[in-house]
C-alpha cells in the first residue's frame, strides 16, 4: 500500500511539473510575440506558486521596466530558495532601478561566500566605480587580473579605479597592459592617448590616435583629439580635413567653428574666417571669445568700426555675473539705513546682469526713499514696468500703485510726464 501511495504522489509531482512546462512554453511563445500582459495573468493563475513561477514573473517585469514589481517577485522567490542565481538577478535589478547600495550590499555577500562568481565581481567593481569606492574597485579587479590574465577588460577598469585615485603612471601601465592584451581594445587606445597627450609626448598621442581612427574612421572622440594636434602644430590645411569630418558626422560647437574659423584666419582667407566665426556665435550668441576673434578679423580687414563694435560687445559679454554679491552687499546697506551705499551696489548688480529684475526693484524703491527728485525713482519704476511686469505679482502691484501716486505727486507740482 505505501509503495502504491509513493507511486502516485511521483506520479502527481511528474504530471504537476509537465503541466507547469507547457505552461512555460504558452508563455515563452505570448512574449516572443509581446503579450507580456497576457503570460503575466496565466502565470497568477498557475497553482502552486513556485520559484520558477515567481522568477518567470519578476524576469517579465524586469524587462518592461517595472523594476519594483521585479524586486518584489524576486524577493518572494528568494524567501521559498535561498538560490545564488536569482540573488545575482535581483542584483542585477537593483543596479537597473539606481538602487547601487541595495545591489552592491547583494553582490558583497554572493563573493563573500563564492569567489568563483566572476560576473558578480566584476559587476561589483564597477559598481564601486561608480561609487568613487576607488581602493574597492581597485582590489577587485586586480583580483579579477589574477583570476583571467587574459580579459583586456580587468587591466582597463584597474586603470579607472587608478585614475581616481591620482596614480597617472600606474593608471597609464594599466591601460597599456589592456592595449597589449588586446591592440583594437578602442577605450584603452583613446585613454592612452589622453594619457600621452598630458605627458606631452606627441609621437606616441598621434601614434594612439591614429590606431584609434584605423580602427573607427568616424570615432568623434578621436577626430577631435586629432584636431587639436594638429591645430596646436598648426597644421592648418590638415587641421580643416578633419574640422571637415567632425562637421560631416553633424558634431558642431563653438569650439570647433573657432577652429574653423582660427585655421582660416591664419591661411588668410578671411571670408570662411567670418563665416565660421558668426556660425559659432549662431550657438553661442554673446561668447567673448569668438566676439574678440570676429573684432580682430575686422581689424585686420582694416574695418575699424565693426572690430570697435564686436570689441565693445566682447566687453560687455565678459562681464563677471556678479549681480547676487553686489545685491547682498546693497541690502545690507540699505538695512543700515546707508542709503547711498545701497544704491550704489543696487546699480553695480543691475549693470553685471540686466536680467535681475529685483536689483531694478531695489534701485527704484531706493532712490524712491533718498531723492528728493521723484522723477528719478518714477522712471526706474516705469523701466520695471516695462521690462519686468509679468515676473513677480506682488513687486509689480507695488509699482503700479507707485507709478500712478508719483505721477498725481509730479503733476500737483505742474510736472506734467508721460
Amino acid at each position: 500500500m505505501k509503495k502504491i501511495l509513493s507511486i502516485l504522489l511521483m506520479l502527481i509531482v511528474v504530471l504537476k511539473t509537465e503541466a507547469q512546462s507547457s505552461v512555460f512554453t504558452v508563455i515563452d511563445d505570448l512574449l516572443l510575440k509581446g503579450d507580456y500582459q497576457k503570460a503575466l495573468v496565466l502565470l497568477e493563475k498557475e497553482e502552486p506558486i513556485t520559484v520558477e513561477v515567481l522568477d518567470k514573473m519578476a524576469s517579465i517585469y524586469q524587462t518592461i521596466g517595472d523594476y519594483t514589481k521585479a524586486i518584489e517577485f524576486y524577493n518572494k522567490a528568494l524567501d521559498i530558495e535561498k538560490n545564488e542565481a536569482l540573488k545575482v538577478k535581483l542584483g542585477l535589478v537593483y543596479n537597473s532601478a539606481g538602487l547601487t547600495t541595495n545591489a552592491i550590499a547583494l553582490y558583497e555577500e554572493i563573493i563573500e561566500k563564492d569567489t568563483s562568481n566572476l560576473l558578480v565581481a566584476n559587476s561589483l567593481g564597477k559598481l564601486y566605480l561608480g561609487q568613487n569606492k576607488a581602493k574597492k574597485a581597485e582590489k577587485m579587479f586586480r583580483f579579477l587580473k589574477k583570476k583571467d590574465a587574459l580579459n583586456p577588460n580587468y587591466p582597463y577598469q584597474l586603470a579607472e579605479a587608478l585614475s581616481k585615485q591620482n596614480k597617472p603612471f600606474k593608471m597609464g601601465q594599466s591601460y597599456l597592459d589592456s592595449y597589449n592584451l588586446d591592440t583594437l581594445h578602442i577605450k584603452s587606445i583613446y585613454e592612452l592617448s589622453k594619457f600621452f597627450k598630458e605627458l606631452r609626448r606627441k609621437d606616441s598621442t598621434m601614434l594612439f590616435i591614429d590606431k584609434g581612427l584605423k580602427i573607427d574612421s568616424t570615432n568623434v572622440n578621436f577626430l577631435q583629439l586629432k584636431v587639436n594636434e594638429l591645430y596646436f602644430s598648426k597644421n592648418f590645411d590638415e587641421t580643416l580635413i578633419y574640422l571637415n569630418k567632425l562637421d560631416s558626422l553633424d558634431f558642431r560647437s563653438v569650439n570647433t567653428y573657432e577652429m574653423f574659423g582660427m585655421c582660416y584666419f591664419n591661411l588668410n582667407d578671411f571670408e570662411f574666417a567670418e563665416t565660421s566665426f558668426k556660425k559659432a556665435l549662431k550657438i553661442e550668441r554673446n561668447n567673448p571669445k569668438i566676439l574678440y576673434r570676429l573684432a580682430t578679423l575686422y581689424y585686420e580687414k582694416k574695418d575699424v568700426e565693426k572690430a570697435k563694435h564686436y570689441l565693445m560687445m566682447s566687453i560687455f559679454s565678459a562681464k563677471p555675473e556678479i549681480d547676487k554679491q553686489y545685491f547682498l552687499l546693497g541690502t545690507i546697506f540699505k538695512e543700515e539705513n546707508d542709503l547711498k551705499m545701497a544704491l550704489n551696489n543696487f546699480e553695480k548688480s543691475r549693470q553685471n546682469n540686466y536680467h535681475n529684475y529685483k536689483a531694478l526693484f531695489e534701485v527704484a524703491t531706493t532712490s524712491d526713499t533718498y531723492f528728493k527728485d521723484k522723477k528719478i525713482a518714477y522712471n526706474h519704476y516705469k523701466k520695471y514696468f516695462q521690462q519686468f511686469e509679468s515676473r513677480d505679482v506682488e513687486m509689480t502691484k507695488f509699482v503700479k500703485r507707485r507709478i500712478k501716486e508719483l505721477k498725481k505727486e509730479l503733476f500737483l507740482k505742474g510736472e506734467i510726464i508721460d
